[in-house]
């Protein structure tokens, strides 16, 4: 009997999950709506419960009054609003005059050359038109002599009177449709109450089921994943509504030294309406600014107003936020912008209202989860290509400014020698592994090899700070080898460390590197350029060595390794020689024994390795 075997749900296709689940929120937006806002009211009020838990409150009190607070503070602030709202309304009436002059202003503006080349386009049209719609003579000819019955005595046509039906309201249908539009948003924001004080009440117990539902074997990584949302959600939150609070304050006051009426209500109106992105606050600012121009009869105060809202929205969004939200919410910019038309789409206004907050969730849970590992590459405002990528990128695009701008940035927080152990060495690990797969194309490969010999030239000019100095002397102790390579100096005719190529211009450019460290750290290197095996000895001959680095960027410039090294072992047989086979994942063990490097000698994987094993070299030559 054949066994049947469970689908697994993992496998699910992902693009049919992603419709099911879109399809999901949109249908069940009824439900879904008000439980979003009460989880985001629950994460801006859970810091003010839990400051009167430890008052030693109880668990229920807090909660009630926090809760009771909240209420009654919205409606004072609606019954506030509500007033003045009916007052501008009532003083509507008065601005006639102002409108009227305004609109005449505009009436002149389009008797001028504008309205004069309007009018003339569209007599052009009319013109156009009637030439297109005029019957011919044999089209007007009446083909139907029924139609004759249809004519009154004056020639027009008589049409059917329709017939309406006019239906008598009852007081309780007119109570119905003046308090229809309020009473949905009333009920939706006790339902929210409710569900907020809810979720403030049992939130640990929520947060266990939460837990549950991950899987006790997950349980470390679900904590994790449900900390840093409720921090960067919670704190989000905070940050928006101090600075909602501050921007509805600033722009209040400006209405009020403006003269515009109401200014209370358009700078609670801003305020309230600035937590919905992008569109809250164009109408925020628009209302203010089009009662100033009913109401004053010049365009000074309107145009000050304007002002004001470019001014301080400004400072706002490109001062102030920047520096508040930085490394906030964890998600770029494009993505916020994406999640608001997103959720809008799907839950109108208050989707924009929670796009954010939405979005911060599921770049947490990106990170946490392998499978929506995509989401948080996507939407998160982390880099996803490491700086020795993007480095590389613009060398293949042949773009030497690009490469530049690259190391530049990276030298803002990074030192030296982690841009050549960190960066420039796994870019010419990718360039050997390229040029042996797919090629690089002679022009390419020599554009690559020139600028990255030129960047690490103009580095070599720059001079050796304090910061650079201790930065060498704590790498060089955290690593806990030897000795700082201080001690060991060489005489002025002397040449103590000397870097041979194995191959190619890429084993040359990490001996430049090698050689640039060594001097920073106090000694004098030499660096060989490519050649042959005969005259790169007998240059290092030249310079009385005492110790030779053999440069070999794996895989390829190995198999030239144990035949230079062999040479240079009986050319130089009081020398010490190093193998550094860069960026190599082995066993340096194996590969000493495969090369055959004797005990004195050594073999090292990094740049940092290298100049710690100087100090031992060195020495072992004067003993």
């Amino acid at each position: 009997m054949p066994s049947r075997t469970a689908r697994d749900p993992s496998n699910f296709p992902p693009f049919v999950t992603a419709v099911i689940t879109v399809a999901a929120l949109y249908f069940a937006r009824s439900v879904l709506v008000p439980i979003a806002l009460a989880v985001l009211l629950a994460f801006l009020l859970a810091p003010l419960v839990n400051l009167l838990e430890r008052a030693r409150l109880g668990r229920t009190g807090p909660v009630i009054v926090v809760v009771l607070l909240v209420a009654g503070l919205l409606g004072g602030l609606g019954y506030l609003v509500f007033n003045q709202a009916i007052g501008l309304a009532t003083q509507i009436p008065n601005y006639k005059t102002t409108i009227s002059r305004k609109i005449e202003s505009f009436r002149g503006v389009k008797d001028n050359g504008i309205g004069k080349a309007e009018a003339t386009v569209k007599e052009l049209g009319k013109e156009l038109s009637s030439t297109i719609e005029t019957p011919s003579p044999d089209e007007g000819a009446d083909q139907n002599p029924r139609s004759k019955r249809s004519l009154l005595p004056g020639g027009s046509i008589a049409h059917p009177v329709p017939v309406e039906v006019v239906q008598q309201n009852s007081p309780i249908a007119s109570v119905r449709a003046l308090l229809g539009p309020f009473l949905g948003p009333m009920a939706t924001l006790g339902i929210v109450m409710v569900f907020t004080a809810f979720i403030l009440l049992r939130r640990d117990d929520l947060r266990n089921r939460l837990f549950t539902l991950a899987g006790l074997s997950r349980f470390h990584v679900t904590t994790q994943a449900f900390d840093e949302a409720t921090k960067r959600v919670g704190r989000y939150l905070f940050l928006q509504f101090v600075m909602n609070l501050g921007y509805g304050a600033l722009f209040g006051t400006a209405l009020y030294f403006i003269r515009v009426p109401n200014a209370f209500l358009w700078g609670v109106l801003a305020g309230l309406l600035r937590f919905v992105p992008y569109l809250g606050t164009l109408a925020g600012a628009a209302m203010p600014i089009l009662l100033s121009l009913a109401v004053f009869d010049g365009w000074l105060k309107p145009l000050l107003a304007f002002g004001s809202f470019v001014v301080i929205e400004i400072l706002t969004s490109y001062v102030i936020e920047p520096l508040l939200y930085a490394a906030q919410t964890g998600v770029s910019s494009l993505a916020i912008l994406v999640a608001a038309i997103f959720w809008a789409a799907l839950w109108g206004p208050v989707g924009l209202l929670l796009s954010t907050p939405l979005t911060v969730c599921i770049v947490v849970i990106g990170r946490y989860i392998p499978q929506w590992e995509f989401l948080s590459v996507l939407l998160g405002d982390q880099r996803v290509l490491g700086t020795e990528v993007r480095l590389y990128q613009r060398l293949r695009r042949v773009d030497a400014e690009g490469a530049r701008q690259v190391v530049e940035a990276f030298l803002k927080e990074g030192s030296i020698e982690k841009l050549y152990e960190a960066v420039i060495t796994p870019v010419l690990i990718f360039i050997e592994k390229d040029r042996a797969e797919v090629g690089l194309g002679d022009a390419r490969e020599q554009f690559v090899f020139q600028t990255l010999k030129e960047i690490i030239e103009e580095l070599t000019l720059k001079p050796v700070t304090d910061t650079d100095s201790q930065e060498i002397e704590e790498a060089t102790t955290e690593d806990s080898r030897l000795a700082a390579p201080h001690a060991k100096k060489t005489n002025g005719n002397g040449c103590a460390i000397t870097c041979i190529p194995a191959r190619d211009e890429g084993d040359e450019i990490m001996g430049m590197m090698l050689g640039h460290l060594s001097n920073r750290a106090g000694y004098n290197a030499q660096v060989i350029v490519p050649a042959s095996v005969e005259d790169m000895m007998e240059e290092a001959s030249e310079q009385h060595c005492e110790v030779i680095y053999v440069s070999a960027l794996p895989p390829y410039s190995v198999y030239n390794t144990r035949r230079l090294y062999k040479k240079l072992r009986v050319r130089f047989p009081k020398s010490r020689i190093g193998i550094s086979l860069w960026g190599f994942a082995g066993n340096l063990e194996v590969m000493r024994t495969r090369l055959g490097i004797v005990e004195a000698d050594m073999i090292v994987s990094s740049l940092s390795e290298a100049i710690n094993q100087v100090p031992s070299l060195a020495e072992a030559v004067t003993q």
